[in-house]
């Protein structure tokens, strides 16, 4: 006898052995035990959730002799006639391949005609959603009133192509997509029952990888079985099935979270070199980035997820490190990706620019990667992390400190002179240098609120630059305004020097100072280029030097 794949031969053969759809089974056997079943079926739901499987179920108990509470008895004639397709009364239709008018009108035609050697004539019509809309018209009249022998039952997996004419004469059942822990459980019954072996590992993989299809995973467990009887482990499937591990996985979360770039790249690579599809690798990390989500949103994410209690705490771990807004922005960026690199020679590219993208959000220029920065730096400052990095410039000798006090940078504080002024007064001869004080923070320069301005620039619609002021260290230069920025702070200068973007900053500063200025914007070694004299003119001074920067004037 020919092998038979482990889901053909471990079909249920009655209502009770359907796993994860008691709410249909137990509506159909009260329907037989009370004799008042309907003359059209429609079962819809996802592919491998029993939606055939029920439907010949329902045919032979339609047509058994001896029904036992609702289950086709399975012994007598009847049953084991419509079990080897040996009575001709049970009809199962591939609407796929069967689509024209003039199938369903040959339906018809045999439709009037009783039975040979059943009560019913049962048409099972299977992924009926693929017939035309000619032959959905011809079926109409027949499918509201059949003969009384004949009974119709349409499954489909697209309800929405259903022709709402047909609905309304169907009886419909939805079919749920089927638990990872029922799954399991027939796995189990199934493996006793064929003398395999597997760990628990394993097995949750395979229920996994079935995504809520009891086919799908049986299928997974076959293949795997087909490799190794005995103590399949989750490393075997793992290998079998050419997917990464959830250690690759985790890995590139974290590259993710840290911003670890290089990190997040090499294993991209690692998981390449192993012979691993990407495109499965990036399934799996959009499907963890859903859980965490998942966990992060929900109070009970156990009753939307079935992991272990291990696992949900590792879960619950990233939701704290993750953003919502992170969250959704990485999300987005690999659906995306995923779509560009169906139809792509160069996935792999896409798939790293994409996580290139997510390490670094300032590299994306969309709302959902300015959102996400935001979320970072509010969180960072929540927790007290946030740290504005500025380099500190040599103090010059005591000698020079008056000098000093007239070119002083915008990252040299009154602190720092005020240091210098009581060196000077109080300190022996002997006495060694007074140590420089910390430099001045990001956000009060030159006795701007800084910060006062760029909650004004939110409040004038500018939300998607404020980020990028975060970076500036303004100073004052009698009615110029200068906008100074770290030298790596390339992306942020070319921003804020947009005309439309300075007009906002511009009016911001005056709501703020009372005052015009005239603005520019600079990098931090361009105008340490220019400090030098109290005489010089650090604008003239970047003309001469060649700085290429415009000049924009606020007015009104």
């Amino acid at each position: 006898m020919a092998y038979q794949a482990i889901y053909r031969r471990w079909r249920p053969q009655i209502f009770d052995d359907v796993i994860g759809q008691s709410h249909i089974t137990t509506t159909l056997k009260n329907e037989i035990i009370n004799g008042k079943t309907a003359h059209a079926y429609l079962f819809c739901g996802t592919r491998g959730t029993g939606k055939t499987t029920t439907a010949k179920i329902l045919a032979k108990a339609v047509n058994c002799e001896n029904p036992e509470n609702g289950n086709p008895c399975g012994k007598c004639t009847t049953c084991l006639g419509i079990a080897d397709e040996s009575i001709l009364d049970v009809v199962e239709l591939d609407a796929a391949s069967r689509t024209g008018v003039d199938d369903i009108r040959s339906v018809i035609e045999e439709a009037m005609f009783s039975p040979t050697a059943a009560k019913k004539k049962v048409y099972i019509i299977d992924e009926v959603h693929m017939i035309s809309t000619s032959a959905f018209n011809a079926l109409l009249k027949t499918l509201e009133e059949p003969p009384d022998h004949v009974m119709f039952i349409l499954a489909t997996t697209e309800l929405h192509k259903i022709p709402a004419t047909i609905l309304s004469r169907c009886q419909r059942f939805d079919f749920r997509r089927i638990k990872n822990s029922d799954i399991v459980g027939r796995i189990k019954t199934i493996i006793d029952g064929d003398g395999y072996s597997a760990d628990d590992d394993a097995l949750n993989l395979v229920a996994e990888l079935g995504d809520g299809s009891m086919r799908d995973a049986l299928s997974v467990l076959d293949q795997c079985f087909s490799f190794k009887e005995q103590g399949l482990t989750k490393d075997d499937v793992l290998s079998i099935i050419g997917i990464a591990d959830d250690t690759a996985v985790s890995a590139v979360c974290e590259a993710v979270i840290s911003g670890d770039t290089s990190s997040a790249l090499q294993n991209i690579d690692d998981v390449v070199n192993s012979g691993k599809d990407l495109g499965v690798f990036f399934s799996r990390l959009v499907k963890m980035l859903r859980d965490i989500m998942i966990v992060k949103l929900t109070k009970s994410a156990e009753g939307i997820l079935t992991y272990s209690e291990e696992k949900m705490n590792a879960l619950k771990e990233y939701g704290e490190k993750f953003t919502v807004e992170k969250l959704t922005n990485s999300l987005r960026l690999l659906n995306e990706s995923y779509q560009k690199a169906k139809s792509s020679s160069f996935s792999r590219t896409i798939y790293e620019l994409c996580i290139i993208k997510m390490c670094e959000p300032a590299l994306d220029d969309s709302l959902d990667s300015v959102l996400a920065r935001i979320a970072d730096v509010e969180k960072s400052i929540k927790e007290g992390n946030f740290v504005v990095k500025s380099e500190i410039t040599e103090k010059k000798p005591q000698s020079q400190a008056s000098d000093k006090a007239e070119d002083a940078l915008p990252w040299e504080d009154s602190a720092e002179k005020e240091d210098l002024k009581a060196s000077e007064a109080f300190s022996a001869p002997t006495q060694k240098p007074v140590q420089k004080a910390e430099p001045e923070k990001a956000g009060i320069s030159a006795g701007i609120d800084w910060q006062k301005v760029i909650n004004t620039v939110r409040a004038l619609g500018g939300a998607p630059i404020f980020p990028h002021l975060l970076k500036v260290v303004p100073q004052i230069r009698g009615d110029k305004l200068l906008l100074v920025f770290e030298d790596n702070a390339q992306m942020a200068k070319e921003i804020i020097s947009k005309p439309r973007n300075l007009e906002i900053v511009g009016n911001a500063v005056r709501e703020v100072l009372k005052a015009d200025y005239t603005i520019s914007c600079h990098f931090k070694k361009e105008v340490g280029q220019v400090s030098g004299t109290e005489n010089d003119d650090p604008l003239k001074k970047l003309e001469e030097i060649g700085a290429g920067h415009s000049i924009f004037e606020v007015v009104d």
